[in-house]
C-alpha cells in the first residue's frame, strides 16, 4: 500500500457519504470544503484508521491470512477520504486549504510509517498460513510482507524509533521542497519590442494597446514560447536563467537534508545507499544496472549528439559568427529555425491547428475509438472555474470519473501530472482520477499536445486498472515505478499520426491540418531528439549519483556541474541551480532513469501496433486487458511479456537512438 499515491475520499469531502452495501461508490470531491473541514476530516478518518489498526495489532487467537488481509484493507478504506490531499495541496486556489491538505498528507504519511514499523502487526501477518490464499490475495500478501521487512519492522525498538523519526523528517522536508518550487515563480519585466518573433496570439494575450512593457513569468505558457520563438537571445537567456534559479537558495539546505536523512535511513535498513534500497523492488533491480543502462544509451547517442550539435552550431554562427557553442537557452530557438528551414516545418504554422478545446475533445475521441468507451461531462462541483470534470462509460456503464485542472494560476502546481484519487474496486467503487497541467486556453504547441496525451494516458491506465481488481494493493497503478511511464509514453505515438490529427487539428477557419505538414513534422520529429535524450541522461545521472553516494562526501552544485559537463550537450549556465527546482529529486529520488527505461519498454510495446495498425481495435483491446487492466496485480515484466508474447527487449529503443546518427542528406 502506497499511501502517498492511493489509500487516502469519502465522508465530509465526498459529495455524498459511503454507499450502502451493494452500491458502487462513485462520488467525487466536495470542492467547497474549506481548511477547517479538511482538518476535521483528516482527524476523523485518521482516528478511525488508528483504532482499526490498534485492534488488528491486539488480535489473538486463530485466524486466516485472508482475514488479516481483509482487516488490513479496512484500514486503507478508512484512509481513502484523505487521498486527494496530495492533489488539493497542489491545485487549490486558497492557500489555507493547500496548507491544510499538506498538513493532512504529512499526518497520513506518518501513520503509514507507523504501520510498516509495527511488530505486532508483522507478527500477526506472518503467523498465519498463506499457502491457500487465492492468487490475487497471495500477491498482496507476499508484497506486503516484503515491504514490511524492507521498512525495518524486524529491527529492535530503538532502531524502529529512529526509522520512524527519519521517515517523518523526510516527508516534512519533501513537502517543503515541493512547496518551495510550486510557490517560487520568477518574473521579468521586458519591453514589448523584445517579444519580436513570438506568435501574435501570444503577444495579443499579454499586451494591451499603448503598453510598452510586459511581465513574463517562468511558468510554462511563457517560458517555452519565449525559448522557441523570441529573436532576442538576451531575453531567452534571462528567462531561462530565472527558471533555473527557482527554489534557490531555500531548497539548497532542504535537499541536502533530504539526501542525508535518506542515506541514513538506507544504512539503518542495511543498504549501502538509498539508491540501492529504492531500486531493489524495481524492474531495473539495482543502481549498478541503472547506471549500466544509462551508459548504454549514452554510448548509442555519441554520434547522433555530435551531428546535431554541429548542425545547431553552424546555424547559430549564421546569427553570431563568434559563437563557439550552443547554450541551453539557444537550443529550442535554433532547433525551430532548422526545422523551419531544412524541413519546412514552422512551429507557428503548426500551432494554429491546436486550439485547447479541440485538442481536449480530440484526445477524448481517440481514447473512445481506441478503447471502446464514451467520455462525457460530469455535473459536479469544482474548486475553480478552470477545472473540468468528466466521466467515462462503457456500454452505458460508469467505469471512471476525473477532473482536469489544465490552466496556470498563482500558487498552482507548475508542471503536468496525474493523481489517482480513488482506486477502482470491482463491484465496490469506481476509480477517480485527476490531472494538473498548465496549458494556454488558446493555441498550444504540438509538444504540449503530446504532454496532454501522455498525462491522459496515465488517467486511462488508472481507470482501466480499477475495473477488475478486488484488492486495493492490486488496483490502480500500484506497480514498479520504472514501468509506470511506459503506457503513456507509448500513447504519444498517436499524436504524430495524421489519421488521428485530422479528426481535431483545425485552424480558426475550419481547415484541417494538411497531410503534407504532418508528413514534414514527422520528417523533422527526430531532429533534436539525440540532444534532448542526452539532457535526460544528465538528469538521470544527477538523480542516481546524488542517491548512490554518501551525501557527506560531495556537494550538490559541483557534482551537478560535473555531471552536466559529462553528459549534457549544453554547458552549465553560470549562477543557476537546477537541482533546487528539480522536483523529481524528491518524488522519484534516485529513479529518474525511469523515464528512459519506460521509453525503452514503450518502444517495444508499440511494435505490435506498428505491425498491425495504430487503430487496430483487437490489438488495443489486448493491450488494455493484458497491460492496463492488470494494475499492480502481477510483476510488470510478466504483463509486458503477456502482451508481446516474449520478454521485453531494449534493442528496439537502442537501435532507434543509433539511427538518429543518419547524415543530414539522408534525413
Amino acid at each position: 500500500m502506497r499511501f502517498s499515491r492511493t489509500a487516502m475520499l469519502a465522508a465530509g469531502l465526498l459529495s455524498a457519504s459511503w454507499a450502502s452495501a451493494g452500491e458502487l461508490l462513485t462520488d467525487g470531491i466536495n470542492a467547497k470544503a474549506d481548511a477547517k473541514q479538511w482538518q476535521q476530516l483528516c482527524d476523523q478518518q485518521l482516528q478511525k484508521a488508528k483504532q482499526q489498526f490498534s485492534a488488528l495489532e491486539q488480535q489473538t487467537g486463530a485466524t486466516t491470512a485472508l482475514a488479516v488481509l481483509e482487516n488490513y484493507e479496512q484500514i486503507q478504506y478508512s484512509l481513502q477520504p484523505l487521498t486527494p490531499a496530495w492533489y488539493i495541496k497542489s491545485v487549490h486556489p486558497e492557500k489555507s486549504v493547500r496548507d491544510a491538505a499538506e498538513d493532512c498528507s504529512q499526518k497520513v504519511s506518518d501513520f503509514a510509517s507507523s504501520i510498516y514499523l509495527s511488530k505486532p502487526f508483522y507478527q500477526r501477518l506472518t503467523s498465519v498460513d498463506a499457502e491457500k490464499l487465492p492468487a490475487d490475495a497471495a500477491f498482496v500478501y507476499s508484497r506486503l510482507v516484503r515491504d514490511l521487512r524492507r521498512s525495518g519492522v524486524d529491527k529492535d525498538q530503538e532502531t524502529r524509533d529512529r526509522i520512524f523519526a527519519l521517515q517523518q523528517q523526510i516527508s516534512e522536508l519533501g513537502n517543503t521542497f515541493s512547496r518551495n518550487i510550486q510557490e517560487d515563480v520568477r518574473t521579468l519585466e521586458v519591453s514589448v519590442e523584445e517579444l519580436d518573433g513570438l506568435p501574435q496570439d501570444f503577444i495579443d494575450e499579454r499586451v494591451e494597446e499603448g503598453q510598452k512593457t510586459v511581465t513574463l513569468t517562468t511558468n510554462y505558457p511563457d517560458l517555452y514560447p519565449v525559448l522557441t520563438y523570441a529573436h532576442s537571445d538576451d531575453l531567452r537567456y534571462r528567462l531561462r536563467k530565472a527558471a533555473l534559479q527557482r527554489g534557490y537558495p531555500q531548497n539548497q539546505e532542504v535537499l541536502e537534508n533530504i539526501l542525508q536523512r535518506r542515506h541514513e535511513l538506507a544504512q539503518t535498513l542495511g543498504y549501502s545507499s538509498f539508491a540501492e534500497y529504492n531500486m531493489e523492488t524495481q524492474m531495473i533491480g539495482s543502481p549498478e544496472h541503472a547506471d549500466a543502462f544509462l551508459q548504454r544509451i549514452n554510448e548509442a547517442l555519441k554520434e547522433p549528439v555530435k551531428r546535431e550539435i554541429e548542425r545547431d552550431l553552424a546555424r547559430l554562427q549564421q546569427i553570431d559568427p563568434d559563437a563557439k557553442q550552443v547554450n541551453l537557452w539557444q537550443a529550442s530557438y535554433i532547433g525551430n529555425l532548422i526545422r523551419q528551414e531544412e524541413y519546412a516545418v514552422d512551429a507557428k504554422e503548426v500551432r494554429q491547428y491546436f486550439q485547447y478545446e479541440r485538442v481536449r475533445d480530440g484526445i477524448f475521441a481517440l481514447s473512445e475509438n481506441l478503447f471502446g468507451v464514451k467520455i462525457q461531462p460530469w455535473k459536479t462541483e469544482v474548486w475553480h472555474e478552470d477545472v473540468e470534470a468528466y466521466e467515462i462509460l462503457e456500454n452505458g456503464k460508469l467505469i471512471g470519473r476525473f477532473y482536469m485542472d489544465n490552466h496556470p494560476r498563482d500558487g498552482k502546481f507548475q508542471h503536468a501530472a496525474h493523481w489517482g484519487l480513488r482506486d477502482g474496486i470491482k463491484d465496490k467503487q469506481v476509480p477517480l482520477s485527476a490531472l494538473a497541467q498548465n496549458f494556454p486556453k488558446g493555441l498550444m504547441e504540438h509538444g504540449q499536445v503530446e504532454t496532454f496525451l501522455h498525462e491522459f494516458g496515465h488517467l486511462l491506465h488508472s481507470v482501466f486498472a480499477g475495473q477488475n481488481q478486488r484488492w486495493l494493493d492490486n488496483a490502480g497503478m500500484d506497480m514498479e515505478w520504472d514501468f509506470v511511464e511506459a503506457p503513456s509514453q507509448m500513447l504519444e505515438e498517436w499524436i504524430w499520426d495524421y489519421d488521428t490529427l485530422k479528426t481535431f487539428a483545425f485552424n480558426e477557419d475550419g481547415e484541417v491540418i494538411p497531410k503534407s505538414l504532418v508528413k514534414k513534422m514527422n520528417s523533422a520529429r527526430d531532429y533534436g531528439k539525440a540532444t534532448g535524450t542526452a539532457v535526460q541522461i544528465f538528469y538521470s545521472q544527477m538523480s542516481l549519483q546524488y542517491y548512490m553516494q554518501d551525501p557527506a562526501k560531495f556537494e550538490l552544485q559541483p557534482t551537478m556541474v560535473e555531471l552536466q559537463e559529462k553528459y549534457s550537450p549544453y554547458p552549465y549556465t553560470e549562477d543557476t541551480y537546477f537541482y533546487t527546482s528539480f522536483g523529481h529529486l524528491y518524488g522519484y529520488s534516485s529513479n529518474y532513469y525511469t523515464y528512459q527505461w519506460s521509453l525503452a519498454i514503450a518502444t517495444d510495446l508499440f511494435s505490435r501496433f506498428k505491425e498491425k495498425g495504430m487503430n487496430n481495435r483487437d490489438i488495443a483491446n489486448a493491450y488494455r486487458h493484458k497491460v492496463l487492466a492488470v494494475g499492480g496485480s502481477m510483476p510488470a515484466a510478466e504483463m509486458v511479456e503477456n502482451f508481446l508474447g516474449r520478454p521485453f527487449s531494449e534493442n528496439a529503443y537502442m537501435d532507434h537512438l543509433k539511427s538518429l546518427a543518419a547524415p543530414a542528406t539522408q534525413l
